[in-house]
């Protein structure tokens, strides 16, 4: 058959025959001159051709390859990779593959192979010609510019991840923010953060983002130890865990047979600690539900991101502390303006209305007033505000007047705490009955005697007792002069009623406090809160988390101190019921310190939370009577060993 549209041969013209065996050479030759793999295999996959490239892969002459089934120039292991794709070939199905190739003598390749079937003209499928080109190299360009475009990727990622995280003044947000760029760059399904208790036992995790079909671990507590001793051990000394299968991992196979893992859903993780201090204190982490060959690209970015995010908490902390430091300046300075004009009222007070007979007269009687203040302010300031000893108050003020000599002064009764706004005017009634003694009483002579006393009574009153004897005769004044009139405003202002008894031998002086007086029960503040504790007490403050719920700023500044100083962890303080609700429903509180008014709001809302949760509270307030119930009460300022004994053996009934 001639094309009538090609113009006749100019030369001699070859028979079929000779056409045949030329092209067959020809074909052989092209066969043999290109670098691929070029066979041709019968039914029963046995090689019938193979060109010249087959020796170069395999290191064997052709003769020794063709007559050869396909397993047995393979191997096994490469005959398994291709075999379902030979058989589609045999089936009649002209098909690529690509992907690594174990070859027997040959190593592993990456190949692209195709397989194109040889039909008879009857349909019947005689066998198959392959074409296998090695592109191993290709793949490897491909893979590393894959890297380093990822790499790329991640640098830009970070760079943003860096500016948004700079930006941010909330540690809080800064941890969702990392996790939440962690979880969409790895395709992770959980990545969280979590801080540790000081002795690394506990972990909560605080940060989190998780695919919406994973569990929220959010506010959860657990045991370190429970996902596996080593992996704990290791995680406490610095090291970074990357587990590719918790059940298959040696350091948490024995912790997820148990079930550790389970309920959390997690297979797989990369875990980076932050030790400070040499201690464990918080850890990022990244989950995976199923296992997962982390890279050690993947490693290295969750490592970065855990030091971006460190560094950007930290900062945030910092800036944090900045702010309240400042706020805490401003209140310091008005509360000290409020105080200094306070006394330089009363100051004012005492000279216009201190007697002037002469000058020698009116500079003692007002020195000696100046310095009862003054002794008193003392006295409030090495306890912090938070109240005077009456015991240690007066033997302040009786120790001007030379009655140091425990023959001529007894003083005794149960220990009591005179709140800060009550002790400046008691100091000043102290004052006034000492410099009367002084002058026309017990303290006037040297066979005097001045015994002061108190007791509870059964109505919760404070009575104090002032007794003289030895001294001149007495008889109640023919009128009130100034230093009565001070005493009698003095008791006034502290809700006290003073009663004197002008006998023969002495002046008895009656002084009942309704207010301004509480039991004390430690030593003065002056050292760390935890020091006035039993050892048990201290241990059973120490981890706690503790919520204060304080209006007052400075009051609520000083409570977390006390608590922090005696080991305990800090939640708030808040000052409003809406603040303190929300922090009961996020859950993790051991104890809480309430006030009982909050900005003219009562805090039975709370009380009433923290109660349905069985979470013991005490009350802190400035109520003699508050009508609440569920926990103990203690009245404002309560000093600090008081405030943590009493939360301590809260503590110690709960557990």
């Amino acid at each position: 058959m001639t094309n009538p549209e090609l113009p006749p041969a100019s030369g001699p013209v070859e028979s079929p025959a000779e056409a045949g065996a030329n092209r067959t050479v020809f074909s052989a030759t092209m066969a043999d001159a290109v670098p691929i793999l070029i066979g041709y295999l019968d039914r029963q996959e046995r090689y019938r051709f193979v060109n010249r490239a087959y020796e170069d892969w395999f290191g064997v002459s052709r003769a020794d390859i063709e007559g050869r089934t396909l397993t047995e120039v393979m191997g096994e292991a490469g005959y398994a990779r291709v075999k379902d794709h030979v058989a589609r070939a045999l089936g009649g199905e002209r098909l690529t593959f690509e992907g690594e190739v174990p070859y027997r003598g040959a190593g592993l390749r990456h190949i692209e192979a195709q397989y194109v079937p040889d039909i008879a003209a009857g349909g019947a499928v005689l066998g198959y010609y392959v074409l296998v080109s090695d592109i191993s190299d290709r793949k490897r360009a491909e893979a590393e510019v894959a890297r380093l475009l990822e790499r790329e990727r991640r640098r830009a990622l970070m760079l943003d991840l860096a500016r948004r995280l700079r930006e941010e003044p909330d540690p809080d947000i800064i941890l969702v923010k990392a996790c939440e760029a962690l979880g969409a760059q790895l395709g992770a399904a959980q990545v969280g953060y979590g801080v540790l208790d000081p002795s690394a036992t506990y972990v909560e995790i605080v940060g989190e983002w998780v695919l919406a079909d994973a569990p929220s671990l959010m506010g959860s507590r657990h045991v370190l130890d429970d996902f596996g001793l080593d992996m704990a051990d290791q995680m406490r000394a610095g090291q970074q865990m990357v587990i590719r299968d918790v059940d298959a991992d040696p350091r948490t196979a024995q912790a997820a047979a148990t079930g550790a893992y389970a309920p959390l859903d997690v297979r797989a993780f990369v875990a980076f600690p932050l030790v400070k201090a040499g201690r464990l204190t918080v850890y990022l982490y990244v989950a995976q539900n199923t296992a997962r060959d982390w890279t050690a690209e993947d490693v290295a970015f969750i490592g970065e991101v855990a030091d971006l995010t460190w560094t950007a908490s930290e900062r945030a902390r910092a800036d944090a502390a900045l702010r309240r430091a400042e706020e805490t300046e401003r209140l310091l300075i008005r509360e000290i303006d409020h105080r200094a004009k306070n006394v330089l009222a009363v100051v004012q007070s005492l000279a216009q209305l201190t007697p002037f007979v002469d000058k020698k007269q009116y500079v003692t009687a007002l020195s000696g007033r100046i310095g009862s203040l003054a002794r008193s302010h003392s006295l409030l300031s090495g306890s912090r505000w938070s109240g005077a000893r009456l015991d240690v108050l007066l033997h302040q003020e009786l120790e001007p007047y030379g009655a140091e000599s425990e023959s001529r002064l007894m003083i005794g009764g149960p220990p009591v705490l005179i709140q800060a706004e009550a002790a400046q005017s008691l100091g000043l009634v102290i004052h006034e009955l000492a410099t009367n003694a002084s002058k026309y009483g017990a303290l006037s002579t040297g066979a005097g005697v001045l015994e002061v006393d108190w007791r509870w009574e059964p109505d919760r009153r404070l009575v104090l007792t002032w007794r003289e004897t030895g001294g001149p005769p007495t008889a109640p004044p023919k009128r009130q002069g100034f230093g009565a009139t001070l005493i009698a405003n003095a008791g006034r202002q502290v809700g006290a009623r003073i009663e004197h008894d002008w006998l023969a031998e002495g002046l008895v002086c009656r002084i009942a406090l309704d207010r301004g007086a509480t039991p004390y029960f430690g030593n003065p503040p002056r050292t760390q809160a935890a020091d006035a504790l039993t050892g048990d007490e201290a241990r059973a403050l120490r981890g706690q988390r503790v919520l204060v719920v304080e209006d007052e700023a400075l009051v609520a500044m000083e409570l977390a101190q006390i608590l922090a100083a005696a080991g305990a962890e800090v939640i708030g303080p808040v000052g409003d019921v809406e603040d303190a609700l929300a922090l009961v429903e996020a859950g993790g509180i051991d104890r809480a310190v309430l006030d009982v008014n909050l900005a003219g709001r009562l805090v039975t809302p709370v009380t009433s939370a923290l109660s349905r949760r069985s979470i013991p509270f005490i009350y802190l307030t400035g109520y003699q009577e508050p009508d609440v119930e569920g926990g103990l009460v203690l009245r404002k300022p309560a000093n600090a060993a008081t405030l943590l004994g009493a939360l301590a053996n809260q503590v110690a009934a709960a557990l």
